[in-house]
Formats: structure tokens, sequence, C-alpha cells
């Protein structure tokens, strides 16, 4: 009787926590929407998948910097990315942003890849430099618009970009002068 007695003591607590926990999870935070070279930019990481990794192996960019490095193709580190789940589409898909960090990334800019997910894996839909990239509420074709921004000393310019049915395309850039 001692012993049923102690394992129920014991085991109640732990269900209880269990339930906590699991509602807990259920609570998470919505998912990010502003990227910037600011600061440590992607706030949930997520690893980047493999089929990511071998269309990123093929970026000019990415290329000239692993040659830059002296660093050979298959040894790409994941450490020069970030990635961040986004849902661009529907709450189904797992879309990915991704940020070039060092030596990808700049003082004042940062590569941006978009990565929208298929049933053969991700296919890249958006590559763009720029200070800020801010997934907008408004959707075009069924996928929420982009918006990328970028200052310098003297103007700031933003680019926005709207779905067109198999990537993400240019539909306005607007410069302003800084006063």
């Amino acid at each position: 009787m001692k012993v049923s007695l102690t394992v129920i003591v014991l085991l109640v607590p732990l269900t209880l926590c269990g339930s906590a926990i699991s509602q807990f999870k259920h609570l998470q935070l919505p998912e990010q929407t502003h990227f910037s070279a600011e600061n440590e930019s992607v706030q949930k990481p997520v690893p980047l998948p493999e089929d990511v990794l071998v269309i990123l192996k093929q970026d000019e960019m990415v290329r000239n910097a692993l040659e830059d490095e002296n660093v050979p193709a298959d040894k790409l580190p994941s450490t020069w990315f970030s990635a961040s789940v986004v849902h661009l589409s529907s709450p189904e898909k797992e879309d990915l942003i991704v940020v070039g960090e060092p030596p990808l990334s700049g003082a004042n800019i940062v590569t941006f890849w978009i990565f929208c997910a298929s049933p053969h894996g991700y296919e890249l839909v958006l590559t763009a430099a720029a200070h800020d990239l801010i997934v907008r509420k408004k959707r075009w074709n069924g996928h929420l618009e982009i918006e990328m921004l970028a200052a310098t000393a003297v103007e700031v310019s933003s680019v926005l970009f709207r779905w067109d049915g198999k990537r993400y395309a240019e539909y306005r850039e607007k410069s302003e002068d800084i006063k």
C-alpha cells in the first residue's frame, strides 16, 4: 500500500507537468516576419535541409566565397547561413528564408534566399541582397508579399516582390532621399 501511494504521489506532479508542457508547445511565438542586417536576424533558426544546401552551393556569391576562403564546395559550412521557417502560401507548407552569415554578409547588407516547399523538395524562388526583408500580410496569387529595404547615405529604397505563379518577381521599386 505504501509503495503504490508513493508511486501515485510521484506520478501526479509528473502528469501535471507533462500536461503543462504539451499545452505550452501549442503557445509558440508567431513566426518571424522581419529580418535585418543590423542584428542577429534569425530568432528561431532551423537546420538547412540537404536539398537547400545543394542549391546554395550553385549560387555565384557562395561559390566566390568558397573560393576566397579556400573551402571545397562539398565542405560548404552550414554556419554561413541561418534559416527560419515561414508559411508564405499556406499553414501546411513550411517555406524557408535563408540569411547569409559571414563571410556571406556585409556590414549593412545581407543576401536573402527564399525557398518554397514543393512536392519535389525545396525550390529557390528569390535571391536578393538588402538591409531588411519583411514578409508582409498582404497576399498576391496566394503567397504573402515580400518587401526588401536598403539604404545609402543619401537614399532609402524599397522593392516589393509578388508571387508570379512560379517565383517572387519585382513588382514595384521606390526610392526616397533621406532628409
